[in-house]
């Protein structure tokens, strides 16, 4: 899978059949036709070249390239925090000479103690029988492409643009704007992950909620811009080092871990 796909609307349907397991039940979603669906399906299959559904007339479901594409699509936000945390290792790695760091983006935590994986730094809900000890809160500020923000002077002109958001987390745009439900003409485009919702507000000029900071180096990448200055809200998740009681942590792993503890 080397090709890089060029239509993020590929992606955005790609991923509702792929949820759904039914072009009818993805273009309900996505308020298309099923043969429109379709016919974006087989678009995204011949520029890639491979073959991503297997089709039936019960649905369709994922063969196994679809299931290695439909897991790109859903990088969780836990492994976009590496990128805002290996900036921060040299720092670490001068005071610490003799502990070897060894930083990886996982894709989800391991299911018993691993000797590999000490600590992780994880976003979200976190499993029974881990240690969790709180890192920082969530922020959330909307972004956009630097056109579409200067048109907007105050929350309510939000309203007048496309909303992405992620199905991964709990804050909605609902909630950022302080409403009970949002009017019923907003035109809203729900995605799985923050990563995705970034790309698309990129690329067709919708608003998406960056996370710092775990965001701001692809909020940079992208050429992304917060929306309001000095805007804000407080999500409700947050993140968190996470370890195994037992076996306990090494002295090197607790000095990592006070380490992060220490940078916010």
């Amino acid at each position: 899978m080397g090709r890089r796909v060029t239509s993020l609307n590929w992606i955005r349907v790609f991923e509702a059949a792929a949820r759904t397991s039914s072009f009818a039940r993805a273009a309900e979603r996505l308020a298309m036709s099923p043969p429109a669906v379709s016919q974006q399906i087989r678009a995204l299959e011949d520029h890639l070249g491979l073959r991503l559904f297997k089709r039936a007339a019960a649905g369709v479901t994922l063969t196994d390239d679809g299931r290695a594409l439909l897991t790109a699509c859903s990088i969780p936000l836990s492994q976009l925090s590496v990128g805002w945390l290996a900036p921060k290792l040299p720092e670490f790695m001068a005071e610490n000479q003799n502990i070897k760091v060894d930083l990886r983006a996982l894709t989800g935590r391991p299911e018993r103690p691993d000797p590999d994986v000490a600590i992780w730094v994880a976003f979200g809900p976190y499993p029974a029988g881990l240690v969790s000890t709180p890192l920082f809160g969530e922020t959330l500020i909307p972004v956009s492409r630097p056109e579409v923000a200067s048109q907007i002077n105050n929350p309510d002109d939000l309203l007048n643009y496309v909303l992405i958001e992620p199905s991964a987390h709990e804050t909605t745009w609902a909630h950022v704007l302080g409403l009970p439900v949002l009017p019923s003409a907003t035109r809203v485009i729900k995605v799985e992950s923050t990563l995705l919702a970034l790309e698309l507000a990129a690329n067709n000029g919708g608003i998406a909620l960056a996370r710092p900071p775990a965001t701001d180096i692809l909020v940079r990448r992208l050429g992304l811009t917060p929306c309001l200055d000095g805007f804000s809200i407080v999500g409700s998740e947050a993140y968190h080092i996470l370890h195994y009681a037992n076996p306990s942590l090494t002295r090197e792993a607790e000095a990592f871990k006070k380490w992060l503890m220490e940078l916010h």
